[in-house]
């Protein structure tokens, strides 16, 4: 995102926390920058500001001048001792942000949310924006507050704010190989031998900034927008990378039986490390089925998504650079 706003822009700000590691956003840089001296001057538009999401007057401080303002910033965990803490930063920050974009007069405000605040289609037909979300004893942590951040945005949208939400499903790109979504091509390179049944969706990370740039430079506003190139199982993506990274396995299906004794045992060893890798929530979706639908985004701007499998060579092909 800010890669692309540093090219239309001479100075873009963004915030952090002062602990954030900015040599992490620089080598995202350098995959597209053509030179070293195109890397400083395209980071060098950057106007990295330290601030609370949560302090009202650090966000306003922020703010001054900013015509537009994306937030993406969410934190995403699906550890049960981070629900709580998760869904109250998610929700507070972006109340936070409504009220400073509302107070500092900011023309247009785009709101990062996730299919997991789009409620479920009944007879197992894609989902479209129109889906209300609805709490079940099921739902994760991070779909509750993405579904109470969702809330705040609309609520500033009913008391004025000019206003767009994208609903991005699993987003795929380059960097960070070693935690999110990224952490799949990890994975596979390491030795995966196992893949889960279960279905959602995909897009590339390309053309998500892409759909929210034109977002935020329409007259659209009011509205949200599903953002997925398309549905496919865990196996099938596993074995797309694979393929890419020239390590094709025979992927085996994991069964619910052996995932549910690995998460008993992940649950016993949590007791000594702190934290467990695979819980219940991690379960539901490697089993789960949900499908989406685009056509909203498609029919409004005229989006054309890019193949997944073209999406994942491109993402392999950085990953084999980081790691030759």
């Amino acid at each position: 995102m800010l890669l692309s706003l540093v090219r239309e822009h001479t100075e873009v700000v963004a915030l952090k926390r002062p602990s954030s590691d900015l040599e992490e956003v620089k080598r995202v840089f350098a995959y597209a920058a053509g030179s070293e001296d195109e890397l400083e001057a395209l980071f060098g538009r950057i106007r990295w500001v330290d601030a609370d999401l949560l302090n009202q007057a650090d966000m306003e401080e922020a703010l001054e001048g900013v015509d537009q303002v994306y937030h993406c910033a969410a934190m995403v965990s699906f550890q049960p001792r981070d629900r709580r803490k998760m869904i109250r930063f998610n929700t507070d920050s972006t109340a936070c942000m409504v009220n400073a974009c509302q107070a500092k007069g900011v023309k247009k405000l785009l709101h990062v949310s996730s299919t997991s605040a789009i409620g479920k289609s009944p007879d197992g037909l894609p989902a479209t924006e129109a889906m209300i979300w609805a709490h079940s004893k099921t739902s994760t942590g991070y779909a509750v507050s993405k579904f109470r951040s969702e809330m705040e945005v609309w609520r500033g949208m009913e008391e004025g704010l000019n206003a767009v939400i994208v609903n991005p499903s699993i987003i795929l790109g380059s960097g960070f190989w070693d935690r999110g979504s990224s952490s799949m091509f990890s994975r596979v390179a390491g030795g995966l031998k196992y893949a889960a049944p279960g279905v959602t969706g995909y897009v590339g990370v390309a053309d998500v900034v892409k759909a929210m740039i034109h977002l935020m430079n329409s007259d659209i506003a009011g509205e949200r927008f599903l953002l997925s190139e398309g549905d496919y199982s865990y196996q099938q993506v596993f074995g797309m990378i694979g393929k890419a990274l020239g390590v094709s396995r025979n992927l085996k299906l994991v069964t619910p039986s052996l995932l549910k004794n690995l998460a008993r045992l992940d649950a016993f060893a949590s007791i000594f490390r702190g934290k467990r890798s695979l819980t219940s929530e991690h379960i539901r979706a490697a089993f789960g089925e949900t499908h989406y639908s685009s056509e909203k985004i498609k029919e409004a701007i005229g989006m054309a998504f890019t193949p997944l499998e073209q999406v994942i060579e491109h993402v392999a092909e950085q990953y084999r650079k980081d790691h030759s």
